[in-house]
């Protein structure tokens, strides 16, 4: 199969990688306001895509749509390329998707954490320094030339209900910005391409800022919710919990300021805000009761990366990093037995062992 644009179609070729909750939602959003959208999965999953299409309940009410939906490896020609995996999944699916990739396509990584793009983009000594949690082996920035990224943040709460439906409870808002931090017309068109499709946009201007600001609100959030099983309004009402998340949070501060960024927002915001998400889990939380890998490489390990090579201690955020990873390891163990031992499709659980680990 084929994925052009054909050359009479003005509007611009959207491609979106990756069939989770976030690819999902953004397939359908962009499809209701009459993009052109093909949604990319693996070849194992393109028939189920094919024939029920996708689902999305949402505040507007309930779509059924059927976006154009081709495999990874198909051939094709996108103007913006949207890669929405897990920050562990993410050098596989940019193998997966790197022919896809022309000197005029546009890649937007919708990726929890710290990207490995962060000193891309940026002179001095750290241009183009690597941070070994996010891209482990260099692949990402390989595969994906950082001239071409746009950064972003979200802020999207959507859940799987089945293998191509999602509830997405909140507004969806979302952070974009260049790497070098300019204003530039494609970054422009970006922005009406999301904000047509409903979601709000934001530009910012210190894309970093806004990174470590959505890093902030994961990292006092997501692995600590793993570790006790809380939703979000537990995890920062609750006093124990909430003083946890307070001084994970501490203890970042000096890390941001380290690296000449800043939180766009007050401390004490984001902590106020936590408490207002309501009885949500977050995709951590959902990643473990559905017997997947945690994604702490990107949330905890490369901010924990980057405290040691300031020499910052973080004896709160690195405790709880390692019960989450123990957590994550005896999950991913209990998983691969009792699949053994069914002969469930492995797909489901969307977990391997080992090579993430």
């Amino acid at each position: 199969m084929t994925c052009n644009r054909p050359e009479h179609v003005s509007a611009p070729a959207i491609g979106i990688a990756g069939a989770g909750a976030i690819g999902i939602t953004l397939a359908a959003r962009m499809q209701m306001s009459g993009n052109k959208v093909t949604l990319l999965t693996r070849d194992t999953r393109t028939s189920t895509f094919r024939q029920d299409g996708i689902r999305l309940i949402d505040h507007e009410g309930q779509h059924h749509l059927h976006p154009e939906v081709a495999s990874t490896f198909d051939t094709g020609n996108f103007d913006v390329l949207f890669l929405c995996a897990k920050s562990h999944d993410l050098p596989g699916l940019a193998a997966s998707i790197q022919h896809l990739i022309s000197n005029r396509t546009v890649v937007v990584p919708v990726v929890n954490g710290i990207p490995w793009w962060y000193f891309e983009g940026q002179g001095g000594s750290e241009g183009g320094r690597r941070i070994f949690a996010a891209d482990p082996d260099g692949s990402l920035g390989k595969a994906i030339p950082w001239r071409q990224v746009i950064g972003t943040t979200t802020v999207i709460t959507a859940e799987k209900t089945g293998r191509t439906s999602v509830v997405s409870s909140n507004p969806l808002q979302m952070t974009i910005g260049e790497l070098t931090d300019e204003m530039t017309l494609r970054v422009t068109n970006i922005r009406a391409i999301l904000e047509g499709a409903g979601i709000s946009i934001r530009v910012a201007p210190r894309i970093r800022d806004a990174v470590w600001t959505k890093v902030a609100r994961n990292l006092i959030s997501n692995p600590l919710t793993a570790v006790t099983g809380a939703t979000l309004d537990l995890n920062f009402a609750d006093p124990h919990l909430g003083e946890i998340s307070k001084a994970m949070l501490a203890e970042m501060l000096p890390v941001i300021d380290a690296y000449g960024a800043s939180l766009e927002v007050p401390p004490e915001e984001i902590l106020a805000l936590g408490q207002k998400m309501g009885p949500i889990k977050t995709s951590m939380l959902q990643d473990l009761q559905l017997g997947r890998r945690l994604e702490l490489a990107t949330i905890c390990d490369a901010v924990i990366e980057l405290a040691e090579a300031r020499k910052i201690e973080m004896p709160v955020v690195a405790a709880i990093s390692r019960i989450a990873h123990f957590i994550d390891r005896r999950n991913g163990e209990a998983a691969v037995s009792e699949t053994n031992a069914t002969n469930d499709d492995l797909e489901w659980s969307q977990r391997t062992v080992d090579r993430r680990a």
